[in-house]
């Protein structure tokens, strides 16, 4: 059996170790040896350890190559890696990719080409890295009826987080640390601003209540605003801030948000550190089900992806077809209306006159329950709000300062 491989980066590299230089036991898991031939790298002079595999810097190489059946893409990015993907479903060739942009936007096209093709399209690593959650999702569906989603879905944020709680760094300090060591890219907006965590909560999202869900369907708020002092007043009052993919869906209404709330600390999602990952998935029959494992990484991707390998080798080798994904539930998108409860905010003020008109807006929009004023901040816990009237209250304290933060408790 001879594979492709799109992309030579680190995950890219991570693959290939797993299949072609046997770490682990891929190759004891099948009948006929199967290699990566052909390996598209815009570097001809990238060095490969074995004799079967070569670089090639056309796609079409590997596209047109009537003997290989699989092709794992691993390019990032959005417009190429989904052209490449597209051409290769149409070709008649079965798709491996962990690109969640790709997957997240054009999820119904690329389902339904496989279909025609009667070829597999697979993604676990797309969401949660090393975590086997899509198949279980699929699995899931075919019983319950799962209506809500919530989880950590993001390692760069949540190693953030868990630095600025544990070492009582900044957000500016914290993420330099991510960036030093790579956890975060040098551009971190799809991380800190809820893009990243949006599309993976998107595809599950489509896959769980059956109709399709894209990313801009879903409420963002950045990580960018929340400081030490955030941290501090959180634990002070029995919680931690952590960064929360949460969806759900009210008969034919999704609601849909990632943005940072309080949890707990007694909570199991409030102990998720680093870059693990949480998610819980809740069905009507089944209850809640959470899984955790490593959310991104070299080995834990690229575990994911080989897994994805290696079921379609076996169905091939079953000749077992493909079992189609359909999207044919109608889904009203409502933004993050439907969640509700009390919140968190932090504001800087200069002067008593800002303070008076900040927690005049707080009284008037949200309500509180309790304030504190320190060292040119003030801290208020508001009563039971939906999140559009936060959002309303929200920009009527940007009016007065843009040095302010806001979290959802969650109870």
């Amino acid at each position: 059996m001879k594979l492709g491989l799109l992309g030579f980066g680190t995950i890219g590299t991570g693959v290939y170790e797993l299949i072609n230089l046997n770490k682990g036991q891929f190759q004891k898991n099948i009948d006929e040896k199967s290699v990566i031939t052909k390996i598209l790298d815009r570097d001809p002079t990238k060095q490969v350890k074995d004799p079967d595999s070569e670089i090639v810097t056309d796609v079409d190489v590997i596209l047109n190559d009537p003997e290989i059946k699989i092709v794992i893409s691993l390019m990032g990015g959005m417009d190429f890696e989904y052209e490449q993907i597209k051409a290769a479903l149409q070709k008649g060739k079965h798709v491996v990719t962990a690109n969640k942009a790709v997957i997240s936007e054009y999820f119904k096209e690329l389902t339904e080409i496989a279909i025609e093709n009667n070829v597999y399209l697979r993604y676990e690593a797309s969401v949660g890295g090393g975590i086997p959650l899509i198949e279980t999702l699929k699995e899931e569906t075919r019983i319950n009826r799962v209506n809500e989603i919530k989880g950590i879905l993001n390692g760069t944020t949540n190693y953030i987080l868990s630095q600025m709680t544990s070492e009582g760094a900044d957000f500016d300090e914290a993420l330099k640390d991510a960036q030093a060591i790579g956890f975060a890219e040098a551009d971190p907006t799809a991380d800190v601003d809820g893009f990243d965590v949006s599309r993976k909560l998107a595809i599950l999202s489509s896959l769980a209540y059956g109709g399709i869900v894209k990313d801009e369907d879903i409420a963002k708020r950045s990580l960018r605003s929340v400081r030490a002092v955030d941290i501090e007043m959180a634990q002070d009052n029995g919680y931690n801030i952590k960064y929360l993919g949460h969806s759900y869906l009210d008969d034919h209404d999704f609601y849909g948000t990632v943005e940072p709330v309080l949890f707990k600390q007694t909570s199991i999602m409030s102990h998720v550190h680093s870059e693990f990952n949480i998610i819980s998935i809740t069905g009507d029959i089944i209850g809640e089900l959470q899984f955790y494992g490593k959310g991104a990484g070299k080995d834990a991707t690229a575990n994911a992806v080989v897994g994805d390998v290696l079921y379609i080798i076996n169905a091939m080798k079953e000749e077992i077809s493909p079992k189609p994904t359909r999207f044919k539930n109608r889904i009203e998108k409502m933004g993050n209306g439907g969640f509700t409860g009390s919140y968190y905010i932090r504001v800087n003020v200069d002067d008593n006159e800002m303070l008076e008109r900040a927690v005049g807006k707080i009284d008037t929009i949200a309500g509180r329950k309790e304030l504190v004023i320190s060292d040119g901040h003030f801290f208020a816990w508001t009563r039971p709000v939906d999140a559009a009237s936060m959002n309303a209250l929200a920009k009527e304290i940007e009016s007065i300062t843009e040095n302010y933060f806001y979290a959802r408790i969650y109870e």
